[in-house]
C-alpha cells in the first residue's frame, strides 16, 4: 500500500472535510478546489481522498445520498496517467473501480465507479463519446440513468488552467452543465477558478519532504550573450545548456548515484503552415548541430525525438540509467509527462514578453529519487531561454521560486574541508502496517492461550474450545447478526435497535459492510484509511490460520453482540502493543545523521528574498543577502568586508537544506538538530573561523547548546591539526568603537561576557 506523505494526509483530510459540507448544501455544480504544485502527487492525493470518501459514506447518516459516483475528465492522454495512477493505488483495495467509457454496464455508472475521460472526446457534439444514438449509450445517457438511482454525481476536472482560455472554458461549461454534477473539483497547479471551499498543497512543504527541487534558475542568456567562434545564440544556448547536464551528471558520478540526467530542448510551437518549412529547418538545424558538434544523434541512442509524425528513442526514456541525455519536443510534451530524471530545459521562444510560471518549467521539478541531496547543483532545475531579463516575467505566485539570481564561487579558491552533517529522517506513518497481523496473533496467545502449532491437526478444534471457555460463541449456524436502525431526531443521529422488528443481516455484502464499520471505528488512533483494511485482513487470518473458520463465518462470530466486547478488547491490546514496539523502533532509527566533506559550492541559487549587496570581499559573486537579515548580520557581514586584507575567503552560510554547512547538535527539548553556523572564513594565514552572530541573550534556550556544539566541533578539528576557532560571536560598542567577542570555551550563556576574547581577522590565532 502507498504511504501518503504528510501534506497529502493533510489534503485529504481538507478535502474529505470539505466535501461534505458541499454534499450537504442545496443546488449543483458547486466548486472545490484543489491546488497542488507540480511534482506533489496530486493523483494518489486524490486516489486516497476518493478511498476515505467511499469507506465513510455509507456512515454519513445524516446526507441524503450516500452513493457517489465520479466523472474524470482531464486533457491529451492524462486521462490515461491517471487511470493507471489510481488503478496502481486500488490495487490492494476495491473501494474504488476506475473505467474507461467501453467498461460501462447496465447503461450507468455505478456507485464508487471513476469514469475516466479524454476532453477531445467529448468536447464536441459529433463526438461518439457524447453524440446521440440507437442504444443510448452516451456519457450524458450514463450520468441520467445513474442520477435516477439516486446516485449523486462528482466531477472531476483536471488541470483544470487547460480550460481556461474563453472558447475552451465555454464548451467546458456547456459538458458540465449536462453532466450537472453536485459537485465539480478542479484540480490543477494554477487553478482559474475560485471557490470559498479551497483546499491547498503548499510548494514548499513539498519541499521539506524532498519530492520536487528546492527552486528553478532562469537563465535569459541574451543578457550576457557575446558571439563565440561565429556561433548563433541558439547554437551557443545549446553549448550551455549541455554543459550543465554534464555538471549535473558528474555531480551524480560523485556521489555514486546512477542517474543520467535528461536535457529537455522545447521548440517554438508554431503550427501554422506558412511557417511549417522553416520550422522544418529549426529542427534540422539543432538535430545536425547536436550531431557535429556534440556526437549526439537518434543513432548513438543518445538523442530522443518527440514531434508529430516522429518518435525515436523514447521506450524506456524516463529510467533513471537510460542512455537518452536530449529530448527535443514541443509544447504538447508538456502535460502529463513525467520523467524525475530531466534536469535542464532549454527553451527556445520568439522573441517577445512571455509570461514564466511552474507549469511552464514542471517537467524538471521532480528529484529522481524523492530526496535532496549535498551538492546543490542536484537540488535546483535549470532553464536557458533566448530572450532577455527585461522581456521575461514570473507570476507573483512564484517569485519566490523561479529566480534568476545566480552567484558563482570566486577562483581561485582555496578548499576548507569542513566535516558537515545532514539528517536523514525515516518518518513512522500513523498507520497500521503489515506486520500487525503478527502483534495480534501473539497478543492472542499471550491473553487467550491460543496457539498455531501446525503439528497438531486438532489445534483448530482446541484453539476453539479456548475461544468458548472465554464465553465466545463460535456456533456460527445460530448466530445472527443484527442491523442497527437509524433513527434521525431533531437533526441529530441516533442508533437503536427495535428488536421485535430488527433486520438481520444475511448476505456476504451487508455483512463485510458492517464488518468495515467494526474495524474502522476499533484502529485507536491510528489513521482509519490505510489501517482499517489491515484489521480486517488480521482478524479474518487469525480465524482462518487459528480456528480454521472462513471469511463468513469469521465475520459473523466477531459481530456478533455477545462477543463484540472481547474482540474489542484483544484488539486494543494488540494496539498497545504495536504502539510500543512501533516507538521503540522510531528510538532507534528515526533519524540517520550523514557526515559528508563540504565546501563552498561553486554557485548558489538565491530567491526573490534575497537582494544584491555590494560587498565584493564574498567568496560568491555578487553577494545576496536575506532581505529581513539580522542587524548583527548586516554588522558583521560590513566588517568582514572592511578586514578583507586579512582574509582568503568568507561565507554567509544557508540556514537549512543539505547542501549548507551543519553541525549536529542537541536541542534543549533533547532532540537532535542541526546547527547552521552563519559564517565560514578561511583567514590568510590558514586558520578556519566559524562564527555565529547573535545579540547579547538572544536565542537563550539553544544559543548556549549550539555554541558548546560548536566548540566541540573546533576542538576536534585543532586536535587534526587544522588550526580552527569559532563559537557565538557578539558585537557590541567599547569606546565609540564596535568589537566583536567570542568564547573558546563552553558557556551556560550568552549574556556573560567575562573571559571572552576579541576577534581580529588581522591577529587570528588559536592560542
Amino acid at each position: 500500500m502507498i504511504t501518503l506523505k504528510r501534506y497529502q494526509s493533510e489534503a485529504v483530510e481538507n478535502l474529505v472535510y470539505n466535501i461534505y459540507k458541499l454534499l450537504k448544501r442545496p443546488g449543483f455544480r458547486q466548486n472545490l478546489i484543489f491546488k497542488a504544485p507540480t511534482g506533489a502527487g496530486k493523483t494518489i492525493t486524490m486516489a486516497a481522498f476518493l478511498n476515505r470518501l467511499s469507506e465513510e459514506l455509507p456512515d454519513k447518516l445524516d446526507l441524503e445520498k450516500r452513493k457517489v459516483c465520479y466523472v474524470w475528465i482531464a486533457p491529451n492522454k492524462l486521462y490515461i496517467q491517471s487511470y493507471n495512477a489510481i488503478k496502481g493505488y486500488f490495487s490492494e483495495m476495491r473501494s474504488i473501480k476506475p473505467v474507461f467509457f467501453e467498461d460501462i454496464t447496465d447503461g450507468h455508472i455505478k456507485p464508487n465507479e471513476v469514469l475516466f475521460v479524454n476532453w477531445e472526446s467529448i468536447n464536441k457534439e459529433k463526438n461518439l463519446m457524447v453524440r446521440e444514438n440507437e442504444q443510448n449509450k452516451t456519457l450524458y445517457s450514463y450520468v441520467n440513468a445513474a442520477r435516477l438511482h439516486d446516485f449523486e454525481i462528482i466531477a472531476i476536472i483536471d488541470e483544470e488552467h487547460m480550460f481556461a482560455n474563453p472558447r475552451t472554458a465555454k464548451r467546458a461549461n456547456e459538458v458540465l452543465g449536462r453532466i450537472y454534477p453536485k459537485i465539480e473539483i478542479r484540480v490543477s497547479a494554477t487553478p482559474t477558478s475560485n471557490s470559498d471551499y479551497k483546499t491547498v498543497i503548499e510548494r514548499q512543504d513539498v519541499i521539506k519532504e524532498e519530492m520536487i527541487k528546492e527552486g528553478i534558475v532562469l537563465n535569459p542568456a541574451l543578457d550576457s550573450f557575446e558571439q563565440e567562434g561565429g556561433k548563433t545564440l541558439d547554437q551557443m544556448l545549446i553549448d550551455i545548456s549541455l554543459q550543465k547536464r554534464r555538471d549535473v551528471f558528474a555531480a551524480n558520478e560523485k556521489l555514486s548515484n546512477s542517474i543520467n540526467p535528461l536535457l529537455l530542448i522545447q521548440l517554438p510551437n508554431d503550427t501554422s503552415e506558412d511557417n511549417t518549412l522553416d520550422d522544418q529547418k529549426y529542427i534540422d538545424m539543432v538535430i545536425q548541430y547536436l550531431e557535429v558538434y556534440h556526437d549526439i544523434s537518434v543513432k548513438n541512442n543518445r538523442l530522443a525525438i518527440w514531434l508529430s509524425g516522429k518518435r525515436d528513442n523514447l521506450q524506456d526514456i524516463e529510467k533513471q540509467d537510460n542512455m537518452v541525455e536530449v529530448l527535443l519536443f514541443k509544447q504538447a510534451i508538456a502535460l502529463g509527462w513525467d520523467c524525475p530524471r530531466a534536469a535542464v530545459l532549454l527553451i527556445f521562444r520568439e522573441l517577445k514578453s512571455t509570461v514564466f510560471t511552474i507549469q511552464t518549467v514542471g517537467r524538471i521539478l521532480r528529484m529522481p529519487e524523492q530526496k535532496h541531496y549535498p551538492d546543490a547543483i542536484l537540488n535546483q532545475g535549470y532553464v536557458y531561454t533566448n530572450l532577455s531579463k527585461d522581456k521575461i516575467q514570473i507570476v507573483a505566485d512564484d517569485m519566490n521560486y523561479i529566480t534568476m539570481n545566480k552567484a558563482i564561487r570566486r577562483e581561485p579558491y582555496k578548499p576548507v574541508s569542513l566535516l558537515s552533517s545532514y539528517i536523514n529522517n525515516k518518518l513512522f506513518r500513523n498507520r497500521l502496517g503489515s506486520k500487525f497481523r503478527i502483534t495480534l496473533y501473539e497478543t492472542a496467545e499471550e491473553v487467550w492461550g491460543v496457539s498455531k502449532a501446525l503439528e497438531d491437526v486438532s489445534i483448530h478444534e482446541r484453539n476453539r474450545q479456548i475461544l468458548i471457555q472465554r464465553m465466545i460463541d463460535v456456533n456460527v449456524n445460530t448466530i445472527d447478526i443484527v442491523i442497527p436502525e437509524n433513527v434521525m431526531l431533531t437533526g441529530e443521529i441516533e442508533v437503536k435497535i427495535v428488536t421485535d422488528t430488527a433486520r438481520f443481516a444475511k448476505t456476504p455484502d451487508e455483512l463485510n459492510q458492517l464488518f468495515r464499520q467494526f474495524c474502522r471505528s476499533n484502529v485507536g488512533s491510528f489513521a482509519p484509511v490505510d489501517s482499517t483494511p489491515v484489521l480486517e485482513m488480521a482478524l479474518k487470518m487469525f480465524f482462518e490460520e487459528y480456528l480454521g473458520f472462513n471469511e463468513f463465518e469469521s465475520i459473523k462470530i466477531i459481530l456478533y453482540s455477545q462477543n463484540q466486547l472481547l474482540f474489542i478488547e484483544l484488539i486494543n491490546k494488540a494496539l498497545e502493543r504495536y504502539t510500543k514496539i512501533q516507538e521503540e523502533k522510531a528510538q532507534t532509527t528515526r533519524k540517520e545523521l550523514v557526515k559528508y566533506s563540504w565546501e563552498v559550492p561553486s554557485e548558489r541559487i538565491y530567491n526573490e528574498l534575497y537582494v544584491k549587496i555590494d560587498i565584493p570581499s564574498h567568496v560568491l559573486e555578487p553577494f545576496y543577502q536575506y532581505h529581513k537579515a539580522s542587524k548583527p548580520e548586516t554588522v558583521f557581514a560590513n566588517f568582514l568586508d572592511a578586514n578583507k586584507a586579512h582574509i582568503e575567503w568568507w561565507y554567509k552560510n544557508g540556514e537549512s537544506a543539505k547542501e549548507h554547512f551543519a553541525i549536529p547538535y542537541t536541542d534543549y527539548t533533547g532532540k537532535e538538530s542541526l546547527f547552521y553556523v552563519d559564517y565560514v572564513i578561511l583567514s590568510k594565514n590558514g586558520t578556519t573561523s566559524l562564527f555565529d552572530t547573535k545579540s547579547s541573550g538572544s536565542d537563550p534556550a539553544n544559543a548556549h547548546l549550539k555554541h558548546n556544539a560548536l566548540i566541540d566541533y573546533v576542538n576536534e578539528r585543532t586536535k587534526k591539526g587544522l588550526p580552527t576557532i569559532g563559537g557565538v560571536i557578539i558585537g557590541k560598542e567599547i569606546n565609540n568603537t564596535l568589537v566583536w567577542q567570542f568564547c573558546r570555551n563552553k558557556i551556560e550563556n550568552t549574556k556573560d561576557h567575562t573571559g571572552w576574547d576579541f576577534y581580529n581577522p588581522a591577529q587570528t590565532n588559536i592560542n
